[in-house]
C-alpha cells in the first residue's frame, strides 16, 4: 500500500470542538473519522498524525484518541503498525456466502475494478483428494487454473481451480484472464453451476502466497475451499482460494435447521 505522509484533509481545519453530554467523548472522535473514512476526506494508505497530536486536535485524552482508533482498527478500517503510525486501510469487501457467481461480475456490480492474471494453466492428474471431490477416478486428467485476483489493481486473493478435462475440451484454448469462467461452462457447454459447498478456515499466509498478496509471510488470511456442483448435482469444479484476511469479510444468512455449524477442538469465535 502507498503511503501518503502528508497531512489529510480532516486535520487541515485546526481543531474539532467535542461537546459534553450523552454522547461520549471517544465515540465523537470516531465519528469524525468515520465519516472522513466515508466522504474520502481519509482514503487508503493516508497516515494519521500521532496519538499526541489528535489529543491537541481533539482536545481531548490520549485514552480518548486510543478508544476511537481501537474501534476503526477492529473495524479493520484503519490498521496501526508499532514505530511507524496508524494507517487507513482499504475497506474489506464483503461476500454473501449464499451467492455462487462470477468473481469478476460481482465485483463489477459493486461498481469496482477486477482483474485476473493467469498464473498456470495446465493439464494434470487429479491427486485423491481433487478426483473425490469431483466424483472422478484418481489420476483422472483435469484442468488447473492458477490465477491472482486482483481489485483495483491490488491483490486479493489466489485461486486453484480443478475441472474435469474429458467434460470440457479446449477449455484452455480461451481467454481466462478475461472471460468469466462461469460464463464460459454456461455458454460454451452448456453447464449452469446451480449450488456449491464451502469450507472456511483461518491460516497464516505461506511464502509463496504472502509474496503474491503483497503481505507477510505469517500474516493471517482465509482458505475458501468450494465445490461447485450443476442442474444435475454433479460435481464441476474444485476451487482452493487463499484470501487476504485484512481485504475480505464474508457472511451468510441461515434459517432455522438448515443452518449447520461444525465446532473445530480449540476454536475460539467471536460475536458483534
Amino acid at each position: 500500500m502507498a503511503r501518503v505522509t502528508t497531512r489529510p484533509d480532516p486535520f487541515r481545519e485546526g481543531h474539532v470542538e467535542l461537546t459534553t453530554g450523552p454522547v461520549p467523548l471517544h465515540y465523537q472522535v470516531y465519528r469524525h473519522l468515520r465519516d472522513a473514512l466515508a466522504a474520502g476526506r481519509l482514503r487508503p494508505g493516508d497516515r494519521l498524525p500521532g496519538e499526541r497530536e489528535l489529543c491537541d486536535f481533539y482536545g481531548c485524552s490520549l485514552v480518548t484518541v486510543r478508544r476511537a482508533l481501537d474501534e476503526l482498527a477492529r473495524e479493520r478500517r484503519l490498521v496501526r503498525e508499532r514505530g511507524r503510525g496508524t494507517f487507513v486501510t482499504e475497506p474489506p469487501l464483503d461476500r454473501n456466502l449464499a451467492l455462487l457467481g462470477s468473481f469478476t461480475e460481482e465485483m463489477r456490480a459493486r461498481g469496482l475494478d477486477p482483474s485476473t492474471r493467469v498464473l498456470a494453466a495446465t493439464r494434470e492428474p487429479a491427486p485423491r483428494a481433487i478426483a473425490d471431490a469431483l466424483r472422478l477416478p484418481e489420476g483422472a486428467d483435469t484442468y488447473l487454473l492458477e490465477r491472482l485476483r486482483l481489485v483495483g489493481g491490488n491483490p486479493l486473493l489466489l485461486e486453484e481451480v480443478h475441472l474435469s478435462a474429458d467434460r470440457f475440451p479446449g477449455l484452455l484454448d480461451f481467454d481466462l484472464a478475461n472471460e468469466s469462467l462461469y460464463e464460459l461452462l454456461s455458454q460454451r457447454y452448456g453447464v449452469r453451476l446451480e449450488h456449491a459447498q464451502e469450507t472456511i478456515e483461518p491460516i497464516a499466509l505461506p511464502t509463496r502466497a504472502a509474496e503474491l498478496l503483497d503481505q507477510r509471510r505469517g500474516r493471517p488470511a482465509l482458505l475458501v475451499e468450494l465445490v461447485a456442483f450443476d442442474q444435475d448435482d454433479d460435481p464441476v469444479e474444485h476451487c482452493r482460494s487463499v484470501v487476504r484476511g485484512d481485504r475480505a469479510r464474508y457472511h451468510v444468512r441461515a434459517r432455522g435447521a438448515r443452518a449447520e455449524l461444525l465446532v473445530l477442538p480449540n476454536a475460539e469465535f467471536t460475536t458483534h
